[in-house]
């Protein structure tokens, strides 16, 4: 099968699709908004730097007419988009099918909110062959948008557990390993997290945080955590190779995240599957893998009382992890393991590809209903 990707190759989100098809021997094709390099696997197609999306939002409505010969070019089998107000635009302006687009969380949860998004959002849901919520709340949101649940499939890409099985080094330091391995800005509020451990400093707690991610308020976060007289406590990492996240988590012991929402998150479910305790907003997407009830705490998102009081209970009482960790371990190997879940897409592909031969005219094609997300709980998030 000729699959084709649109989605930015420098997303953490490219890679396990591109690695997993081509593994499964598929021929892969990339269709990107950035010129980075990529594995043999794939063939890459940047678009112009005209294209540029960093330099005016309007460069997706632009890179429409390149994106149409590019994909006439490439001739898929199958088309799919991951975004649905970015890369999904684009893609459902070639008029391709079959389409899949995937909803990934900041797109469908900053969109519903201002009625032209909602529209713009609701027209790729309706071009599409098949939609993927990556988790059950963005389904349930979709689904208001006139998404039937014969073309819904809520899936994350999940994770590789056994990459994470690295032994912890023995420390006796007394200090609290604290990381957080999400973007520095909105909407994952890194600034709440330094106005927290302010406090937690100032109630004489021991404790260092790693960033290990750069983003876009990296420089204002560094001016407040030396404005916090909390230089020797915080270190910025920046980014960090595949190879270097299972090390950096296992000499963790709390993991931090203050997002506002989330899709399924995959630094959650990598901080899980390396035993790192979480501590994280209480929104639908962690709920539908924690209960908040010894195997994590939970805080109201943008709460900085309620996670400085979070983290200083869990500072205070590191021996309450140790269950906790088995238990997160033990969940993300059954519900959140990388070759399961995109091998149950695969076959969907296949379905579509199939289903598009038997009426090449462009008949849309539809799957048999929603599958049981193996990365939500009924009713709950990812």
């Amino acid at each position: 099968m000729r699959i084709c990707y649109i989605v930015h190759s420098q997303s953490h989100f490219a890679a396990p699709y591109i690695d997993h098809f081509a593994r499964r021997g598929h021929e892969i094709h990339l269709i990107s908004f950035t010129r980075d390099l990529l594995p043999n696997a794939v063939n890459h197609h940047p678009l112009p730097d005209d294209c540029d999306p960093t330099k005016s939002a309007w460069s997706y409505v632009c890179a429409i007419p390149q994106v149409r010969r590019l994909v006439r070019f490439i001739a898929p089998d199958l088309l799919h988009a991951h975004f649905l107000t970015s890369n999904g635009l684009v893609a459902a302006a070639s008029g391709f099918h079959p389409l899949v687009v995937s909803a990934r969380g900041s797109d469908v949860h900053n969109s519903l909110r201002h009625w032209a998004r909602r529209a713009l959002i609701r027209c790729v849901l309706q071009r599409a062959d098949l939609v993927n919520p990556v988790s059950a709340e963005l389904a349930a949101k979709v689904a208001t948008l006139g998404v039937p649940v014969a073309k819904t499939l809520c899936l994350s890409q999940g994770i590789e557990p056994k990459r994470f099985d690295v032994p912890r080094p023995p420390r006796a330091d007394g200090v609290v390993r604290l990381i957080c391995t999400r973007k520095l800005h909105r909407p994952y509020q890194p600034q709440t997290i330094v106005a927290a451990l302010a406090r937690v400093a100032a109630a004489g707690l021991p404790f260092h945080l790693t960033f290990a991610a750069d983003g876009r308020d990296l420089a204002a976060l560094r001016q407040e955590v030396a404005a916090q007289g909390l230089t020797e406590r915080v270190r910025f990492l920046g980014g960090y190779t595949p190879a270097e996240l299972p090390g950096l988590l296992a000499a963790a012991d709390v993991y931090v995240s203050a997002s506002l929402w989330d899709g399924t998150s995959p630094a959650l479910l990598e901080a899980m599957a390396a035993g790192v305790y979480p501590v994280v907003s209480d929104c639908p997407a962690n709920r539908a893998w924690l209960r908040g009830q010894g195997d994590s705490v939970f805080f109201p998102p943008d709460d900085v009382d309620a996670l400085a009081a979070a983290l200083t209970r869990v500072i205070a009482a590191p021996t309450s992890w140790a269950a906790a960790r088995e238990r997160n371990r033990a969940l993300v190997r059954e519900r959140a393991d990388r070759e399961t879940n995109l091998d149950i897409l695969g076959t969907h592909y296949e379905r579509l590809v199939a289903e598009v031969a038997r009426h090449p005219r462009g008949t849309r094609a539809s799957v048999g209903g929603v599958i049981a997300p193996p990365v939500a709980r009924a009713g709950g998030a990812g």
